[in-house]
């Protein structure tokens, strides 16, 4: 069971990569896009500041728009290979954290979704995830901040 909190989510300078991709090369892809990351932003003049993420554009079908990267600070020179710096938007989310294993965070996301229709809210067409926690041997410890930004 995941609490839903009504939250103010301030918008934040994200370096992402953004890709077309199957469900199930998500994982491959979040490795590569978060390393491909990690390399550019301090070659850009900037530093990575905040957990990395993964931000959906549309829900998912058998395939996903999806960016993967970071929050970032610093004087960025946007970087090229298929980085890009941006503002996220902010605003009013729907916000709960998901603790466990990561295919189980389906579950989290039902009850977010429940909870927006219950409390008569609509979400806008994108929503992210935050890995608050690295990837460890116990993956019941695992927390994922799960966003859903309001219409």
């Amino acid at each position: 069971m995941v609490d839903v909190e009504l939250v103010d989510v301030p918008s934040e300078t994200v370096a992402r990569v953004r890709h077309r991709v199957p469900v199930g090369e998500l994982s491959e892809f979040f490795g590569t896009a978060f390393e491909q990351v990690m390399r550019a932003v301090p070659e850009a003049g900037g530093t990575v500041s905040g957990p990395p993420f993964g931000w959906y554009h549309g829900m998912p079908t058998d395939t996903v728009d999806v960016s993967a990267g970071f929050p970032v600070a610093g004087d960025l020179h946007v970087p090229d290979g298929g980085v890009v710096v941006e503002e996220r938007p902010g605003g009013r989310a729907a916000v709960a954290v998901h603790v466990g294993p990561y295919d189980s965070i389906k579950d989290g996301y039902s009850q977010v979704m429940a909870w927006m229709t219950e409390h008569s809210l609509e979400p806008r067409d994108d929503m992210w995830e935050e890995y608050l926690s690295q990837p460890s041997s116990d993956p019941s410890t695992g927390r994922t901040r799960i966003v859903f930004p309001l219409r």
